[in-house]
């Protein structure tokens, strides 16, 4: 099968730590999501239930009149006691910054405070390939979703190391198509087909 991801747009809280917090799309960002899928056909479309990358993605669904269903696991990785904040604010203070700048530098970093790990993330998307797979071989999906999920589908379909995921730019409005499949025994599979930069 094909997943198309889709990194959802700018929002109206530029230069904010955004796992769970629930931000709106900036215009631009609405422009961006609609350049990414036009002229797409899919056989379904599936997001994250935050309204950034959930409320395009249903007017997405909704023009090509295909099923759309919101899945949690999809939603950006949780930041906990960080989420919300401004990077600069995070960044001041020195121990902060270590263990955030961690979480990109370690699969096995304990994640935020209250929040989640990178293998908590990883977990999830597992659960949530899982389900995609329901839609059949043949299918065309569009996933629209957070760049913690792309990578952590990344890793996960197509066996990329964590160190490797970071040399992917997945910018706000980033398409990246996936071939996933199962082999003999059962095992996932994937390849990148392509990246569309917004």
């Amino acid at each position: 099968m094909l997943i198309d991801f889709l990194r959802h747009g700018e929002t109206v809280l530029p230069g904010h730590l955004l796992g769970h917090t629930d931000a709106a799309l900036a215009d631009a960002g609405w422009v961006q999501f609609e350049r990414q899928t036009e002229r797409r056909s899919f056989d379904a479309v599936v997001a994250s239930p935050l309204k950034r990358a959930r409320l395009a993605a249903e007017a997405v669904a909704a023009e090509r009149g295909v099923p759309f269903c919101a899945d949690a696991d999809w939603s950006e990785l949780d930041f906990g006691a960080w989420d919300g904040r401004a990077l600069a604010d995070l960044n001041a203070d020195e121990a902060t910054a270590a263990a955030l700048a961690a979480i990109y530098t370690s699969a096995d970093a304990a994640g935020a405070p209250e929040g989640e790990s990178w293998r908590d993330l990883e977990r999830r998307v597992i659960r949530a390939i899982d389900r995609l797979m329901a839609f059949g071989a043949d299918s065309r999906v569009l996933v629209s979703s957070h760049a913690g999920p792309m990578r952590a589908a990344l890793a996960v379909a197509c066996a990329m190391p964590f160190e490797a995921l970071w040399a992917f730019r997945i910018d706000y409005g980033t398409r990246l198509t996936l071939r996933v499949g199962r082999d003999d025994g059962g095992a996932l599979w994937g390849e990148v087909i392509e990246i569309v930069q917004p």
